[in-house]
């Protein structure tokens, strides 16, 4: 079974922590999958709803407050998930219809950890309606459009590692996973990132 080529990412996912949460890693957590090595295209996210403790101080008993926040895409945000995983809500075991093209990430150079964000709240998602795999179209309006929702999600985030191989600076991207399915959906975007006011991009 081929997996990804990964590289040393601790500085990366540590720096990505403080700039978000405005603290240091204060937990280190190993978990028991890998990145995947194919995922699919299927549109774009509109907007992505997470709660977040970043930036709050701790009380008396040394807790923080959790606040919901909302990245709205400033720019085109592309999705990829998991082959398989979207189902419809109201038929659970029912796959929804997707189309769009399959990527390939055993030559992407991945981190060996990253970031952990958030909780996930959910994601709007453009849907892909019409055309082929490999030249997906999408609809007009509101077609296309879905929520989608993730029991138990988290949202993680790190770079690509395309300095290891030329020129090119390391990528930001967000992904969303659960503690023991892994990565569900990964979301890039060219002027995607993680700041200290969130994500944005």
């Amino acid at each position: 079974m081929s997996r990804v080529r990964v590289y040393d990412a601790e500085d990366v996912a540590r720096s990505m922590v403080k700039t978000f949460k405005n603290r240091d890693v204060e937990q280190v957590e190993k978990h028991p999958w890998n990145w995947p090595t194919t995922l699919r295209n299927v549109g774009d996210s509109l907007s992505v709803a997470y709660a977040s403790d970043k930036w709050k101080p701790t009380d008396a008993r040394g807790k923080r407050d959790w606040e919901l926040y909302k990245h709205l895409a400033e720019s085109r945000n592309q999705v990829f998930v998991k082959p398989g995983f979207l189902h419809d809500f109201h038929a659970p075991s029912k796959r929804w219809p997707v189309i769009g093209p399959k990527i390939y990430f055993d030559d992407v150079p991945m981190p060996d950890g990253f970031a952990a964000l958030a909780l996930f709240e959910e994601i709007a998602l453009q849907l892909y309606t019409s055309g082929t795999d490999d030249s997906p179209r999408f609809g007009r309006g509101d077609d296309g459009i879905v929520k989608v929702t993730v029991r138990h999600g988290l949202l993680g985030g790190s770079k690509f590692g395309w300095s290891l191989d030329g020129d090119e600076e390391d990528e930001p991207f967000i992904f969303v996973y659960t503690k023991s399915a892994g990565v569900l959906m990964l979301i890039t975007g060219e002027t995607l990132d993680i700041e200290k006011d969130g994500i944005v991009g």
